[in-house]
């Protein structure tokens, strides 16, 4: 029988985007029918699908009220939506769950991508200040909050479950009181039509020219910067790491930097430790460049406090660039499959810079490390698993 999911999706952009898009092309390729209902447009590589299509009404608010104003808004239009379409099972994301107050005659499963469990043990000491740092830190507690008490309160209905995203993120649900037989754990997965390796002349060639750099013997990257990915660490471990290792290494991290007293924290830290030749602020990257800069890596870094299931360490991983993590989120899992466990760091004091930078020196001196990036999950396996679990829910019901 062909599993007919209707799809609610909250954003098609950034890290829970990519997920979101990834998915619904996937599934198409499955046993299923996949219906969208979302407030954000369509990409064209969706389009091209053909996929049936319901635009949601847009919520003007930050989370956690996006999800209030959002239920609010479009909730019986959702209904109509179930009644025309008569889906098998709804497919959502994070708190959106909370439809679940209002339908109760199939299923639902969202897929939680973080829960934000070990920032909130962290973020009081982040160089966030002034008024940033009071908006950080509510915006943090409040949304963790919010969204816990949903899964605890939810996963006790007969037709909801939620799937982590890593089997970190499904032990924090379980730990904040989400029914353990609720909580389903699929990895999350990698494009490897897009990131795979490539000659890494090439790539080298066309990361110098875009970004108009000259690159070192060896490179590190960091991607998706800010407080709670732990680049202010970084920086620090940089500064010990040249101090023994010598400047023949560039650091490129690519992505915004967060709110305005960290970027400046940053910058000022940077120049204070004299490490203007050594560390290059990209900016913005758009995703099709980020293969380029991972076969340019030697190695990629994820200092975290806090993940779910971090897209970063796969990508890499899948380019051929072996990852230096912390053990939080999916890290562990995705350096587990590829035999790399060494490079994990556990984050057991805030300041943890020397451990990171004995960690990158360790790497840096060694022969290339070999690995079978083949293990990494595929946007395919996680659709194929994500079937299997969401027809198991049907079945069962």
């Amino acid at each position: 029988m062909m599993l007919r999911i209707l799809h609610i999706v909250p954003i098609f952009h950034g890290g829970v985007g990519v997920v979101t898009r990834n998915l619904t092309k996937a599934l198409f390729k499955e046993d299923t029918e996949v219906i969208v209902a979302s407030p954000a447009k369509l990409p064209t590589e969706l389009l091209k699908l053909d996929v049936t299509y319901y635009y949601l009404r847009a919520p003007l608010l930050s989370e956690p009220f996006y999800t209030i104003q959002f239920y609010t808004s479009n909730i019986n239009a959702i209904k109509d939506i179930v009644k025309k379409e008569k889906p098998d099972i709804i497919l959502t994301h994070g708190p959106l769950v909370i439809m679940a107050k209002s339908i109760h005659n199939i299923p639902i499963a969202s897929v939680v991508h973080g829960t934000y469990a070990n920032e909130i043990k962290w973020m009081w000491s982040h160089p966030i200040f002034g008024i940033e740092r009071i908006k950080y830190i509510t915006s943090i507690y409040a949304i963790h909050k919010f969204d816990m008490s949903l899964y605890k309160l939810f996963t006790r209905l007969d037709n909801v479950y939620l799937i982590a995203v890593s089997r970190n993120t499904r032990r924090e649900l379980i730990k904040v009181g989400a029914l353990p037989n609720k909580v389903f754990s699929i990895l999350n997965s990698v494009d490897k039509d897009v990131f795979k390796p490539m000659n890494r002349d090439y790539a080298k060639t066309l990361v110098e020219e875009f970004f108009k750099i000259k690159l070192r013997d060896k490179v590190l990257l960091h991607v998706n910067p800010g407080p709670r990915k732990g680049t202010h660490i970084l920086i620090k471990a940089v500064a010990i790491l040249k101090r023994i290792y010598g400047d023949k290494f560039i650091l490129l991290i690519a992505g915004r930097l967060g709110p305005k007293t960290y970027r400046e924290y940053i910058v000022n830290m940077v120049r204070g430790l004299k490490l203007e030749e050594n560390v290059k602020m990209l900016g913005y990257v758009e995703n099709k460049l980020l293969p380029a800069l991972y076969n340019v890596a030697d190695i990629t870094i994820v200092p975290s406090y806090s993940e779910g299931g971090p897209l970063i360490t796969p990508e890499s991983l899948a380019c051929g660039a072996p990852v230096i993590a912390t053990n939080v989120g999916g890290n562990l899992e995705y350096l587990r499959l590829t035999h790399l466990d060494s490079l994990l760091i556990e984050v057991d004091k805030y300041d943890f810079s020397l451990s990171l930078a004995r960690k990158i020196l360790s790497v840096l001196r060694e022969d290339k490390i070999k690995y079978n990036f083949d293990t990494i999950p595929s946007i395919h396996d996680m659709a194929r698993s994500l079937y299997k679990s969401l027809n198991s829910i049907v079945r069962n019901l």
